[in-house]
């Protein structure tokens, strides 16, 4: 038998509800969504207000269309979904609802959250990129979000391809937390080959969305999507991006809300990295080491000790190299007959790993 909902549920039931239908109505952004709810108090006040009220506040073309009933029903339908699947609501008005989304302009009025709602208030660390990203930037950004939750931070993504996707895997290897924000409503994964990674992260992490279950992914959602990445976050790091990737605007709203920008090095040669050096140029910080980025973070070293088996190729001739001495980039790239470049980005690589040390003066050793 289900419980009957007290008093207290019953009306913040009515708030989810009138402020989604808010959400829905043509001609009412989020921003204006804000303004009618600081005008009247709640939304279900302003949706009770005079029509002359009402349309001061949201334009008379809004008021004309008040009255759709048709609204209505689709958020009606979409809550009995939300509530089929066990979703829960997080409002402006939650207790737990993260005070660092109030400080957009836009903030999401309801989040629909399946898992582990608690991550919500969580230390965490946002970890974007490209969705066609080489295999070099999916290992790295496996290896971050593993080491960051292993270090007690929870690891923030879009559940893309490429590296979003590597990232939420790292932190789930780890046993840590992550927590995934998604441009669709959380009622299913997307991309839809992402389903076991998206059961993995309901059961063990959070799935987030802004989005009416049974919303789809449409591209403008994503962009959208991206403000709640940077603000939830206290550092944002692009493993690669390229000149017009998502992740840049990622970037850009975490900047508008002072959270620091870290980006990985890439060769320059690859066009998966022209916005992340980009970003670099403009200075963002060079995360240049894995153990040295989460010990920034959260005061942990690794405990364990990386263990870098050489192995034939041009990383192996690094290393080999660098077994005896310390040796700059220039002196590797003339024993190695690698171009400098591509030395370069072997030896970031290698550092994130931990295979690496860089020291003044762009001089590397190999790892003790």
């Amino acid at each position: 038998m289900v419980e009957p909902m007290s008093d207290s549920e019953l009306t913040d039931r009515a708030e989810v509800r009138a402020l989604l239908t808010l959400d829905q109505m043509p001609g009412i952004g989020l921003v204006k969504l804000r303004a009618l709810v600081d005008a009247f108090g709640s939304a279900e006040r302003a949706l009770r207000a005079s029509k002359a009220a009402f349309g001061a506040i949201a334009g008379g073309g809004v008021k004309r269309r008040r009255p759709d009933p048709g609204v209505r029903h689709d958020v009606d339908a979409a809550l009995a979904e939300a509530d089929r699947l066990g979703m829960e609501v997080c409002t402006w008005r939650s207790a737990d609802y993260p005070e660092e989304l109030l400080h957009l302009a836009d903030p999401p009025p309801v989040l629909f959250l399946r898992g582990r709602r608690e991550l919500l208030t969580r230390r965490a660390v946002t970890i974007v990129g490209a969705r066609h990203a080489t295999g070099r930037s999916r290992e790295l950004a496996e290896r971050l979000g593993h080491d960051l939750a292993r270090a007690g931070m929870c690891v923030i993504s879009g559940m893309a391809l490429g590296v979003d996707g590597s990232a939420h895997r790292g932190a789930l290897a780890a046993g840590g937390d992550t927590l995934a924000v998604l441009g669709r409503g959380a009622d299913a994964p997307y991309p839809a080959t992402h389903r076991r990674l998206f059961r993995e992260i309901m059961d063990r992490g959070l799935v987030v969305s802004e989005f009416l279950p049974g919303t789809p992914p449409l591209p403008h959602h994503f962009p959208r999507r991206n403000r709640i990445l940077a603000a939830l976050s206290q550092a944002v790091v692009v493993v690669e991006a390229g000149s017009r990737s998502g992740a840049l605007i990622t970037v850009d709203h975490a900047l508008d809300l002072g959270i620091d920008v870290w980006a990985v090095p890439g060769p320059i040669e690859v066009a998966t990295c022209a916005g992340s050096n980009r970003l670099l140029a403009e200075g963002a910080r060079p995360l240049v080491s894995v153990a040295g980025f989460v010990q920034e973070l959260t005061g942990c070293e690794r405990s364990e000790r990386v263990v870098e088996t050489v192995a034939d190729g041009p990383e192996g001739r690094l290393l080999s190299e660098l077994a005896a001495e310390t040796l700059n980039v220039d002196q590797l790239a003339l024993r190695t007959g690698l171009p400098v470049a591509e030395a370069l980005a072997l030896l970031t690589a290698m550092e994130l790993r931990g295979a690496v040390r860089q020291m003044p003066g762009m001089r590397f050793r190999r790892a003790a």
